[in-house]
């Protein structure tokens, strides 16, 4: 991404990072069934990502109540459940500060300010664009959501921070998150034991890193490395004993042998689908405890397997995108369709799984800069806002959802402008 101070370009969604082996706070609201909003109601609301390119310069940017308030209500309706997560991709950026090296998803604080105020409590920090701001951002992310007593996983002051599990107490129970990313990661991204940063799984294409940054041609199939894939199970394992339900979220962009921007700009059938790699490794995080193993990175929506009665979304594709229109080799239109899954437990027992199709509006307000990356303007911040799909295209979004999901053995039945998968148990 090209270079930007916080004033300019912005991008978002956060993470909190803990203090002793997992941050915990708590939310209040009582009720039945555990319900998760990735989105969902009354129980688990597994969100799509947001990416949000508000300019910091003016603390309205970064509000939608302030630039697109008659979409709060719309987002917000989107958004029931006792756990409503998503992933928050950028750094947090105060006035002045600004990103070199040509990255520069930032956003400022009250962003999550937003978010908090729509209803998020859970969020994953780990993407490729936590450390845009450098160890500054880290930092500046995990303290401002700290402040909001936001709970959020994958990026900390060091690895083992980064590493560990966060946890949710809500009256229906402990609900913990553990992140991690993979690809196009920064150098000097990962967090260590000396320095801030990210919760890497590093990709090794046999005797070379697969940063997804570069073409491999004739490369062998890609693994994880061993030392970050047992930190990241030792996490989920930790999580299980000590939390109800497990979230596993992992930040993805490394498919097969080609660069992320290859895959997308030649519109590739392999950034449709998870690579053989990732199918391979989410069945090692079920087998170490996660309930639920959910997915972003390809900007767009991938399909849903089951294994062992745990469900894996491995892409939910995006929820708010207000990307710069310079962006253009992840300017599909179905980047901007996606859908909020919604699923219902009792105890640890998935009961069903519902999903809502979204589509996100192309254009925004006012005229964009079809030249400057860092533009800051209204067409920005309006663009790339969700609302319920309708009609015909609520049904092409679930027909290609459950055309992805087929090869699975997954059934997702349409029922108008709805879709329910079949729990396997």
């Amino acid at each position: 991404m090209p270079a930007a101070a916080c004033g300019r370009r912005s991008a978002a969604i956060g993470k909190i990072s803990n203090g002793f082996g997992g941050r915990e706070a708590t939310d209040g609201r009582a009720g039945g069934a555990r319900r998760l909003a990735c989105v969902g109601s009354r129980a688990v609301c597994l969100k799509p990502t947001i990416i949000t390119g508000s300019p910091s310069r003016s603390t309205k940017a970064s509000q939608p109540a302030a630039t697109a308030p008659k979409a709060v209500p719309v987002m917000a309706g989107l958004l029931k459940g006792d756990v409503v997560f998503t992933n928050f991709e950028g750094a947090v950026a105060l006035p002045g500060q600004a990103a070199s090296e040509g990255r520069g998803f930032l956003t400022p604080p009250d962003a999550l300010d937003a978010l908090k105020a729509l209803g998020f409590n859970l969020l994953s920090l780990s993407n490729n664009h936590a450390f845009d701001l450098q160890a500054t951002g880290i930092r500046n992310t995990v303290r401002e959501a700290d402040r909001r007593q936001i709970v959020h996983a994958g990026i900390g002051e060091t690895l083992s921070q980064a590493a560990a599990p966060a946890y949710l107490k809500t009256p229906r129970g402990t609900v913990a998150l553990v992140s991690s990313a993979s690809g196009l990661i920064a150098p000097g991204g990962m967090a260590t034991a000396e320095r801030p940063g990210v919760n890497e799984l590093r990709i090794r294409a046999g005797d070379k890193d697969n940063e997804a940054s570069v073409d491999l041609p004739g490369a062998p199939p890609n693994t994880p490395n061993p030392e970050d894939a047992e930190r990241i199970l030792r996490s989920i394992r930790e999580a299980r004993q000590r939390a109800d339900l497990v979230i596993v979220y992992q930040h993805n962009h490394v498919f097969g042998n080609r660069a992320f921007s290859t895959i997308f700009t030649e519109g590739m059938a392999e950034r449709l689908g998870p690579n053989a790699w990732l199918k391979k490794w989410v069945r090692a995080e079920i087998d170490a405890g996660a309930d639920v193993v959910v997915m972003h990175g390809a900007p767009l929506l991938h399909g849903v397997e089951f294994y062992r009665g745990r469900p894996i979304f491995y892409d939910l594709g995006n929820f708010i995108y207000n990307v710069p229109p310079t962006l253009t080799y992840i300017h599909e239109p179905i980047n901007f369709e996606s859908a909020v899954a919604y699923l219902e437990y009792h105890g640890r027992t998935l009961r069903s799984i519902t999903l809502r199709p979204i589509v996100l509006n192309v254009l925004g307000e006012g005229q964009p800069d079809v030249h400057d990356p860092r533009a800051a303007n209204q067409f920005l911040f309006t663009r790339g806002l969700p609302a319920p799909a309708t009609g015909a295209q609520a049904g092409y979004i679930l027909e290609r959802l459950a055309e992805f999901s087929r090869p699975f053995g997954t059934r997702v039945t349409i029922n108008g402008e709805m879709a329910e998968i079949s729990v396997k148990r």
